[in-house]
């Protein structure tokens, strides 16, 4: 019972802030305050869960045909998406206030975190599909919650389309899995898949199909409009961990080829290559641009990020590099907790300019200073700028490619050298916005308030955080090491 107590958590939180929100429409903040309660009732009981599962105890629980394992690396997981939740949660209570339909806002959050937790905890194709199908459903409606407004229209239309159409070529790309083995369950169907025509095919499908909710160019397109429109906490937690979850679903599809002989390392490797350097060049134009949109611009950058973690577990698996798989999880704990505190800082900017415009946003820092420099922490940390925590995963990233080396000569350094070049590129964008806050004001921030402390608390949380992980990278790679001798790292 107790794998399943994060996840009852988190499905209970939900029931119970619609029906006090429905009762008690007129105080919005409650349903805030249960759902930043809940997610944090979700963190605390998966860290004791996964105290347990680190000191080598087996904690499952089975129901019907199919069993939820808390494992390490599912226990990573939903420590991020709990955690990340419940800052979202505290800092929309602000932002969310003048908001109708927050009776349907809380919960839906709470659901989609507890498809990600399940997506983590799952053992058999058919439930990590259900859970992945909870947390996609739950963020189409997340990304419109503001239908009355055409931009998120427009989003969600795009974003369900080709979302709907990745899970259903997943869930085919399943079905031949489960046609090849007679079996749904993961590490039963390991011996059974061998290298031929048929699972190269379905391997593909697996990688578009999930590929799609992890932004993997050329599957990304969706994502700048969806993250862009969504209000601002959804935008934090879409880009700092419904995209990585995505992928974890995708990685663990892909693990039970492990014996097959099949070199899904090399295709992993190119994408990640595309990904980082495509989201790049499109956040470098997107930043550049007479209109730029802020939101839109760290969209981009996720896709970039998404690269580097990709490139980290494919160097892992095409050749063993322990440190790439260590960088690329890590990296997932990291960039949730940067990328979401730039999407609230971002937000919270929004909130009181009531513009996405950069360039509207000249010399916001000198009202807003703590502000700014929240995100000028976040954006460093994105760029991989020493001490912060970026720079330690994306570090790590880069020495599995140098180690790399060792098996594949030259190519191991070019590898590293796009990522290195990569990161350079992202400084072009990044810096100059960092500068545009800065400069002298273009026009007068009139009857500028304070920001609402439920926001600034999770911002200040998340900017500590950010810089802990630099300077004292050890604290999250002590939940990243348990992973490495599951997966047979170490």
């Amino acid at each position: 019972m107790e794998a399943i107590m994060p996840i009852l958590a988190l499905v209970g939180g939900a029931y119970l802030s619609y029906a006090v929100l429905r009762a008690a429409p007129g105080k919005p903040h409650i349903g805030g305050i249960l759902a930043t309660v809940f997610a944090l009732l979700g963190f605390m009981l998966t860290l004791w869960i996964g105290l347990k599962v680190w000191d080598g105890e087996t904690i499952e629980f089975t129901f019907a045909s199919s069993t939820v394992h808390a494992d390490a690396l599912g226990i990573l997981l939903a420590l991020v998406a709990t955690g990340l939740a419940a800052a979202v949660s505290a800092y929309s209570i602000g932002y969310m206030k003048s908001d109708k339909g927050l009776e349907s806002y809380y919960p839906l959050l709470l659901l989609m975190v507890a498809g990600i937790v399940g997506i983590g905890f799952s053992t058999d194709f058919f439930m990590l599909f259900v859970f992945f199908e909870l947390m996609a459903v739950s963020s189409y409606a997340l990304v419109t919650f503001h239908k009355e407004k055409r931009d998120a229209a427009e989003a969600g239309v795009k974003y369900v389309i080709l979302s709907a159409a990745g899970s259903a070529v997943a869930l085919f790309g399943i079905s031949l899995i489960y046609g090849q083995t007679g079996t749904l369950n993961i590490a039963d169907s390991l011996p059974l898949l061998t290298d031929n025509a048929f699972s190269m095919v379905t391997i593909m499908m697996l990688i578009v199909g999930f590929g799609v909710k992890a932004a993997i160019v050329p599957l990304h397109t969706w994502l700048p409009d969806a993250h862009s429109a969504a209000p601002s906490g959804i935008s934090a937690i879409l880009s700092g961990i419904v995209i990585q979850a995505g992928f974890i679903a995708l990685l663990k599809c892909l693990l039970a080829f492990g014996n097959a002989g099949i070199s899904i390392g090399i295709l992993l490797i190119g994408f990640a290559l595309i990904t980082m350097t495509l989201g790049n060049m499109l956040a470098f134009a997107q930043a550049y641009i007479r209109k730029g949109d802020l939101k839109r611009v760290l969209a981009y950058s996720s896709i970039a990020q998404m690269g580097y973690i990709i490139l980290g577990i494919g160097l892992w698996m095409q050749y063993g590099v322990e440190m790439g798989l260590q960088g690329g999880l890590f990296h997932i704990m990291t960039h949730a907790f940067m990328k979401g505190l730039a999407f609230m800082c971002a937000g919270l900017i929004i909130f009181r300019l009531g513009t996405r415009q950069l360039s509207k946003m000249q010399g916001i820092g000198h009202v807003m200073p703590l502000t700014a420099f929240c995100f000028t922490i976040a954006v460093l940390a994105l760029a991989g700028v020493p001490p912060l925590s970026g720079f330690m995963s994306e570090w790590m990233i880069f020495k599995a490619g140098i180690d790399a080396s060792a098996t594949i000569g030259i190519w191991g350094i070019l590898i590293t050298l796009v990522a290195v070049l990569n990161s350079i590129l992202s400084m072009g964008y990044y810096l100059p916005m960092v500068k545009t806050f800065f400069l002298k004001p273009k026009r007068q921030f009139a009857n500028l308030k304070p920001a609402p402390r439920s926001m600034m608390i999770p911002i200040l949380v998340l900017t500590a955080v950010t810089i802990i992980l630099g300077i004292w990278p050890q604290l999250g790679l002590e939940a990243i090491e348990p992973i490495l001798r599951l997966l047979g790292g170490a």
